[in-house]
């Protein structure tokens, strides 16, 4: 009985502030507590402020750094698909300039080859390439450029790659000749000066711009193979003979890939 009448009372509460509420007899008690409520809420609101920009910015900091980190394996996806690209289109040009050069010498016989290791003891202006005797390479072949000009010979082969004898080594003599006035002499190479054509009669005409060719002489070199340019001609009236310095054709310090000369054996191998 006592809850019922609890029930009851409880009932008319409510549906007397309804009622007063709709007539709006309650507003002036609404608007007393919002005043003193107001205050209370902007402070609550000043003091959490903080804690929320703080949260905020971690989430906006660990979004920016997951986009950060997208955008950086993007660049280097791209980055590198470019260098992919860029490689093979080196290779295609060099596959070109090596392709024309046995199209220029068609009774010769041709090995393409890459350049993977230098002699580290700068004693020797020496090289390695990825062919060996596996490959019919052998001792005493000559390997040109790919744009067709002398580089040096195979003076060591072993079974899967070979050492090659630079023209500029101090122990590869070459017999060439100037090709505008047919004069020749003997290029030889010096560590890290170069070439020089030695032993070139006084008389003859050399001049700075002049092609510096193989003569083919002492079976070494086939001939008119292309060496390099007269830099610059030395030598006195009263010498027998003058020098001229040679700039080799070759891009000798950044070959990356040659050809080596299968169809043709030097008859005096290069000391390895």
């Amino acid at each position: 009985m006592r809850t019922l009448v609890w029930l009851l009372v409880v009932g008319l509460v409510a549906l007397l502030g309804i009622a007063l509420s709709q007539l709006g007899a309650l507003d002036p008690l609404k608007n007393g507590a919002l005043t003193v409520a107001s205050p209370l809420e902007r402070g609550l609101r000043t003091a959490a402020s903080p804690a929320a920009d703080f949260l905020d910015n971690v989430t906006d900091r660990q979004d920016l750094e997951d986009e950060n980190r997208l955008l950086r394996q993007q660049i280097e996806e791209l980055t590198a698909e470019i260098a992919h690209l860029k490689e093979a289109e080196f290779t295609a040009a060099d596959l070109a300039e090596l392709a024309e050069v046995e199209e220029s010498r068609p009774d010769d016989q041709f090995l393409a080859a890459r350049v993977i290791a230098r002699d580290p003891s700068n004693l020797k202006e020496r090289l390695a390439i990825d062919r060996g005797s596996s490959d019919g390479v052998s001792e005493g072949m000559v390997v040109m450029s790919e744009g067709g000009s002398l580089v040096g010979v195979v003076s060591k082969a072993l079974n899967d790659f070979a050492w090659v004898t630079l023209i500029t080594d101090p122990n590869n003599n070459v017999n060439a000749m100037v090709l505008e006035s047919r004069a020749q002499g003997v290029v030889s190479g010096s560590l890290h000066d170069g070439l020089s054509m030695e032993l070139i009669p006084q008389d003859a005409e050399v001049e700075p711009g002049n092609t510096v060719a193989t003569s083919g002489l002492g079976g070494n070199f086939p001939q008119a193979l292309l060496i390099g340019q007269v830099a610059a001609v030395r030598g006195e009236q009263q010498d027998v003979f003058k020098k001229a310095e040679v700039e080799p054709a070759a891009g000798l310090s950044h070959l990356e890939n040659v050809l080596v000369l299968v169809s043709f054996t030097a008859t005096h191998l290069v000391s390895p």
